[in-house]
């Protein structure tokens, strides 16, 4: 490393592993492409098998922190924070295992970085790795009224997003550069969420601290999204739990009342509207309602796929969606559904 990397900030870059061995090395060798060099590792391994974590401990160049169990990604994120900021990181880059960054991605984000003190998080945006040319996600914003979250894959949109809607701004964790002092004010990610949705909350803290949240259009990044909504077979059932559960708590978190009447009409539609389209897909629905059932009592942790909603709500809703979609359109509840 000469001495103008050296002289550069320091980041480190934190990687979670949870028996994908494969994808975590896919994204380490990934990693050794980076033009920006004044880089460190972290990797997280979060309970995985012994194999896993032996073939870890053999990899040069960087740091294995290992947990005992699986803390979800929030809990491993913030054993990589620990790691990297006891190194002395001046930025740590939560990078998902299952994301491929330019090789100039970093340099971008940290220039962006650097241009100004007061940003506290930077975003990449994200492509189709199926269509690399295709923007899938450049930021989100966040509507106080409602509690919902708008989103755009317009680079354009996005930046007018972000220049007249600083508050608002929502990025995603998959690979979020976090400045070194945002981290000392707000602490590490919320480990109620256990995973998904943490990056909107932590979205939110950052600009409650008087940071801006900022995406970089030219950085790309390319990275799969499942879609629970549009192919619920191809997701796990805890997909469903957390997403369900998860916005549930972080309005819980927010002062005022916690159920406003449009967000909440919002969110249940959309939560039946999954539901009627998974007839017979009962592990994904049982998921789905214990998250919903869980959310409302501020249930967090992790997911135990052997809890369950009470009957009377996995008979009723569970098994008739389409009664209750009636219901919230106005609809005579026994009409039906166009």
């Amino acid at each position: 490393m000469d001495a103008a990397a050296r002289s550069a900030p320091f980041v480190c870059a934190v990687v979670i592993n949870w028996n994908n061995l494969d994808g975590t090395l896919a994204c380490l060798r990934a990693l050794k492409h980076t033009t920006y060099q004044n880089l460190g590792i972290v990797v997280v391994d979060n309970g995985s098998r012994a194999e896993d974590r032996a073939a870890l401990a053999d990899l040069p160049d960087i740091e294995l922190a290992l947990n005992a169990e699986n803390l979800g990604f929030t809990g491993g994120v913030n054993t990589g924070i620990d790691r990297a900021m006891a190194r002395g990181a001046d930025y740590v880059w939560l990078l998902n295992n299952d994301a491929t960054a330019a090789s100039d991605v970093l340099d971008k984000l940290v220039a962006a970085a650097e241009a100004d003190p007061g940003i506290g998080l930077v975003s990449p945006v994200f492509h189709d790795p199926d269509a690399p040319d295709r923007a899938e996600f450049c930021l989100g914003l966040f509507d106080p009224l409602s509690r919902t979250i708008h989103q755009t894959t317009d680079p354009e949109q996005a930046m007018v997003w972000q220049r007249d809607h600083q508050a608002q701004v929502v990025l995603l964790g998959t690979a979020l550069l976090l400045r070194r002092a945002l981290i000392e004010r707000i602490g590490g990610l919320d480990t109620t969420f256990f995973a998904y949705v943490e990056d909107v909350d932590y979205s939110l803290r950052s600009t409650s601290a008087g940071f801006r949240n900022v995406a970089v259009p030219d950085a790309i990044v390319l990275h799969k999204f499942k879609e629970p909504v549009a192919r619920p077979g191809s997701v796990p059932a805890y997909l469903h739990y957390f997403m369900s559960r998860n916005y549930l708590l972080l309005w819980r978190k927010m002062p005022g009342p916690r159920l406003l009447r449009r967000s909440t009409l919002w969110f249940l539609r959309q939560r039946l509207t999954q539901i009627e389209r998974m007839p017979g897909a009962m592990a994904a629905i049982d998921a789905l309602l214990a998250g919903l059932w869980d959310g409302v009592r501020g249930v967090g942790g992790r997911y135990d796929p052997t809890r369950r909603a009470p009957a009377v709500l996995r008979r009723w809703v569970g098994r008739h969606p389409g009664f209750w979609l009636n219901v919230i359109d106005g609809r005579w509840p026994f009409a039906a559904r166009p």
